[in-house]
């Protein structure tokens, strides 16, 4: 009878955790996101803001020199926190490490001015910080209430991370699988489904109510089912599989390079951030527009409904590059949708298929492979890109996912210590 009563508690107690994390969640995720779509139309309307690239690059530099490096880690280290609860025998660096309530703060500051200037990065990223910083307050806000310090502290992260998530994109689903797989692609948490499902429902009507800024994929075609669609679905899927890995790996080796070459960390800064500038530059003096700054979701719709120069994944991937590089922050998701979406336009004029369809199914592929969440990428082609047809889409996102490795944007997801 103790053991059920004790069970109930805890039940409820998840439960109210999980509302209040994800009503939090929500009403600082909408603040977020219209900033990030005030500065992207600042931008636009601004045809010489890239000029502040430099300068911005400069600032976010010592603003993380001065509040640490460490404030751009909290994912890694919420992943890593989540790990040590998994595995209580789990030693690594980061074991003593948490996630800070200023981290998201700090993010959203620096996101804002990236944006501004039109780097090449998402928002996401730095919208799980927020998530995760407002867990890690809540968490510490009812230790301190309640004088207690077992309070499931990874239940709390993954609930931010889900709430996160749902509200961005406006995929309540995708959202609960990814708080509950983003830390361990090979475990899905279901004993925090409670929290990061009441979490993530919480952060989208907050979200929807107050008219969050998200991406609306246009209409397109889709594939039918068939078994030569299914031939051609499957290699693509594999093909993209491998560019999220080079993108992740070439990330990765692109920073090491970087920081080999400039021995001054404020050269290792400026000269990326200039380069920025002068490709962006550059595609104004050739093209009249701005197409490649900032989140480029304009890349992403036109891919899918009409048409992108077929370089334009080129283009973009040495701009986000350069950008990462630069330190600016902000995310991966938006810039993996965005060069799938472009590559799948490619590859799919290329050989005289629907440019739609492939556009749509290289945005989710890149972002299967490029996080190691298929199951999340499969569920947001229904809810973001309302796609219908399941077998192909699961085959894109599943193909893409085998052929990626363990390669990923989410540094220490397989870690594994015995």
């Amino acid at each position: 009878m103790k053991n059920k009563r004790t069970l109930n508690i805890k039940w409820l107690a998840n439960s109210i955790r999980g509302i209040y994390v994800g009503i939090l969640t929500g009403l600082c995720i909408v603040l977020f996101a219209n900033t990030i779509s005030l500065m992207g139309e600042l931008n636009t309307k601004n045809p010489f803001a890239f000029l502040l690239l430099v300068p911005c690059a400069i600032v976010s530099y010592y603003v993380y020199k001065k509040v640490g490096e460490d404030f751009k880690k909290a994912t890694v280290f919420a992943i890593d926190e989540i790990h040590s609860d998994e595995e209580q025998n789990l030693v690594n660096a980061h074991k003593k490490s948490h996630v800070s309530p200023f981290m998201g703060i700090v993010g959203y500051f620096m996101s804002s001015i990236a944006h501004l200037a039109g780097a090449s990065v998402g928002k996401e990223g730095v919208g799980v910080q927020i998530g995760l910083s407002i867990a890690s307050f809540a968490k510490k806000g009812e230790e301190k209430l309640l004088k207690k310090a077992d309070t499931n502290k990874d239940y709390f992260l993954m609930s931010g991370a889900a709430a996160a998530f749902s509200a961005l994109f406006g995929s309540p689903v995708a959202g609960v699988l990814f708080g509950t797989q983003f830390a361990s692609p090979d475990i899905t948490r279901l004993d925090a489904f409670l929290p990061c499902v009441l979490s993530s429902i919480s952060a989208y009507f907050v979200s929807s109510a107050l008219s969050i800024h998200i991406l609306h994929i246009p209409y397109f075609t889709e594939l039918t089912l068939t078994l030569g669609n299914t031939i051609y679905v499957g290699l693509f899927g594999l093909l993209i599989g491998l560019m999220s890995k080079l993108f992740c790996y070439g990330l990765e080796k692109f920073k090491e390079a970087s920081h080999k070459i400039f021995k001054n960390q404020i050269s290792n800064i400026i000269f990326p951030a200039f380069l920025v500038t002068c490709i962006i530059f550059a595609n104004y003096l050739i093209n009249k527009d701005f197409s490649y700054n900032g989140l480029s979701s304009g890349l992403l719709y036109s891919s899918i409904s009409d048409s992108v120069p077929l370089h334009a994944f080129l283009v973009k991937a040495a701009l986000i590059f350069l950008s990462i590089a630069a330190g600016f922050v902000g995310g991966e998701v938006v810039p993996l949708l965005v060069l799938g979406s472009t590559f799948g336009f490619t590859f799919a004029t290329l050989l005289g298929l629907p440019t739609g369809a492939f556009a749509a199914l290289g945005a989710l592929g890149m972002l299967s492979g490029g996080t190691n969440l298929p199951v999340v990428c499969f569920v947001l082609g229904f809810e973001l890109f309302h796609y219908d047809e399941p077998v192909l889409l699961f085959v894109a996102v599943a193909m893409a996912f085998i052929a990626s490795g363990n390669e990923s944007i989410y540094a220490h997801q397989h870690k594994k210590i015995s």
